[in-house]
């Protein structure tokens, strides 16, 4: 089996398990990818570095973080920073993993965005220095070399852009990019929440299971971008996507699998 997960980046993920967790299931037999989040961290040394982060909004409603040159080696130091401490415990718990940021021999390829349109003050303005961008494509034949040498691929952006540029892209499109490239069995997006909920505010509110033939219907406010991503994952051949609870201190990843979160089939 082929699994792809998505390590969020907010407070609270218990990143030793889902490593301990992931090591076992490689033992077992399975090929594994992981891209890990960063995101609450890079926030918190920018604020210890007197850098006050910026979020960006886009008019399709999109939030995302502005990525000048300061921002982007932070970044890199952050999210690369992170993804070597997973695999460093990976292998502290028997497994076998390699980390890389997504530029590193354009394993992540991506086109800059340019100038953006965005929201800000209730109104439209275009902007343009922003290092972000969006995935064109990824290094398969790269990835299945590392898997097939036995290796969990810990991966984090950013990603490669035309000539020497870096750009930040968003780790759920590159979990979401790889899972489709690989034809993975399962995609599961692990968060500092039980899953899908209905009303955010309560735990207790989750979706179990969201069938994609009524996937629309769930569609709405803050869960639609990423149950609208998850049905383009399946539409392109992913086995299955879980939202699943990063916090669980007791192999998360088993417990994914076992039915706790949101199944999306």
């Amino acid at each position: 089996m082929i699994y792809i997960l998505k390590f969020g980046g907010g407070d609270g993920i218990d990143f030793a398990a889902l490593a301990r967790n992931a090591a076992a299931l490689q033992n077992s037999g399975e090929k594994i990818v992981i891209v890990v989040g960063a995101n609450a961290e890079l926030s918190r040394v920018q604020k210890e570095r007197g850098i006050t982060p910026r979020m960006i909004t886009s008019e399709r409603g999109e939030k995302s973080r502005w990525t000048d040159e300061t921002t982007l080696e932070l970044l890199k130091e952050v999210y690369g920073g992170t993804a070597e401490k997973v695999a460093t415990k990976i292998s502290e718990f028997g497994g076998a993993a390699v980390a890389q940021i997504g530029s590193k021999d354009n394993l992540i390829f991506a086109k800059q965005h340019g100038r953006m349109r965005i929201v800000e003050d209730g109104k439209v303005k275009v902007v343009e220095g922003d290092l972000t961008g969006s995935i064109e494509k990824v290094d398969v034949a790269a990835i299945k070399k590392i898997l097939a040498d036995k290796k969990i691929l810990v991966v984090a952006p950013p990603a490669a852009a035309d000539g020497s540029t870096e750009v930040n892209v968003d780790g759920d499109k590159i979990a979401s990019k790889i899972a489709v490239e690989m034809q993975a069995d399962k995609l599961i997006f692990f968060a500092n929440t039980p899953g899908l909920l209905e009303n955010v505010e309560n735990e207790a509110s989750l979706i179990r299971e969201i069938p994609i033939q009524k996937a629309d219907d769930f569609a709405v406010g803050r869960m639609k971008k990423k149950i609208l991503a998850a049905k383009r994952a399946i539409e392109a051949g992913v086995g299955e996507v879980i939202f699943a609870d990063g916090r669980i201190s007791e192999n998360p990843i088993d417990a994914a699998l076992a039915g706790k979160g949101t199944k999306v089939f």
